[in-house]
């Protein structure tokens, strides 16, 4: 992006300007803010059970009793519905959503590449890899059949197991794209390739293991917010939590990334110590949202163009735009899953992906 011209506007002339665009930020953010609780309400609504607007407020404002085990209002199905099944699982798709979204728009930063993505970029599959692999193991050296065994090594081991796996998966695709260099192109197939080769061996454990357990992480695999509940959002929010107070002390390593290695290095910046830093910021992020709902695809591809188009190329408010876009993009992805084939419904990685791919591909052609 060509700063000169701004840079060469008058000091006078930049103040004025700025202020209609910290006023468009705000409007933005509202607004979107505004969509992301209606898309939360619209899923507290609707699903294989319809519940009016009354039932749903009433079900919330009588969780103190009902958790006490003395419904206050009379109402137990939808109180069970909305505080056991529909909240927490909206709660997980948002935080998902949120990661997902802040990866993507890190890795298109720093490795200036409008195609990077924690799908493209294999951090996905090695996640998924990881967490196969090991609840293959879990099972072998347990044997109860049960692949989830003892809250599957445990909730709050599986996104640290996801983690592990997504950093040698990103760390293989930067090595092996890097000639003197990486280009954009160069990036997307080396990723592509490990992906593909993590994919494949996720499969093959999976075809060794046994059929009762093939199923339920299959269903992992797709990418599915399915009986997400709150021992998952305990288990995700320290990740949440790790990436937000990181992400502050790094973006200015990311905005002189943006310039170029030559420039930032003049600036006085570590460029290959500030760029694995935000790397590893970006994989904590992706990979412990797979290790709580599996890959889905595409979210950080998709919302990182959609924040730069609204809030222009500065990082830090694409940073204040993006979690709020990739939340309201799982929340309505996972509504359309839920209502297309209800009472069965389809994953949000296959929601997501349906959406992904065109514009991936449109991405694709209009760039290379």
């Amino acid at each position: 992006m060509n700063l000169s011209p701004h840079a060469a506007m008058p000091a006078s002339a930049r103040t004025a300007g700025n202020t209609p665009t910290k006023d468009r930020l705000g409007l933005v953010v509202a607004l979107l803010l505004g969509l992301v609780l209606l898309a939360a309400l619209a899923n507290l609504l609707f699903g294989a059970v319809l519940l009016s607007p009354s039932r749903v407020w009433l079900a919330l404002i009588g969780a103190s009793d009902f958790a006490a085990g003395t419904p206050a209002v009379g109402d137990p199905i939808a109180q069970d519905i909305v505080w056991n099944l529909r909240l927490p699982r909206l709660l997980v798709g948002a935080l998902i959503g949120a990661h997902f979204a802040i990866a993507g728009t890190l890795l298109q930063a720093v490795m200036r590449n409008p195609l990077a993505d924690s799908g493209v970029m294999g951090i996905n599959a090695g996640a998924s890899f990881a967490a196969v692999l090991a609840f293959a193991t879990v099972e072998r050296l347990a044997g109860d059949g049960n692949p989830y065994l003892k809250a599957a090594l445990s909730l709050d081991w599986l996104p640290l197991i996801a983690f592990g796996g997504g950093l040698i998966a990103a760390a293989a695709v930067y090595r092996l794209s890097w000639n003197r260099g990486s280009t954009p192109v160069r990036l997307v197939l080396c990723g592509i390739a490990v992906a593909g080769l993590l994919n494949a061996l996720a499969t093959g454990i999976l075809a060794g293991w046994a059929q009762a357990n093939t199923e339920t992480v299959l269903a992992w695999l797709s990418g599915s917010l399915y009986g997400r509940d709150w021992t998952h959002l305990t288990a995700l929010l320290p990740w949440t939590a790790a990436g937000l107070v990181l992400l502050p002390l790094l973006v200015r390593g990311a905005n002189l990334l943006q310039l170029g290695d030559d420039v930032a290095a003049t600036l006085g910046l570590g460029v290959e110590r500030s760029r694995f830093a935000l790397l590893l910021v970006a994989v904590l992020l992706a990979a412990s949202a797979v290790g709580i709902v599996g890959p889905v695809g595409f979210v950080g591809l998709i919302v990182a163009h959609v924040a730069r188009l609204v809030v222009g190329p500065k990082l830090k408010r694409q940073l204040l735009v993006s979690p709020l876009c990739g939340a309201l993009l799982v929340l309505v992805s996972d509504l359309l899953g839920r209502l297309v084939l209800v009472p069965a419904e389809l994953p949000i990685g296959v929601v997501t992906s349906l959406l992904g791919v065109p514009f991936f591909l449109a991405l694709l052609a209009r760039r290379f």
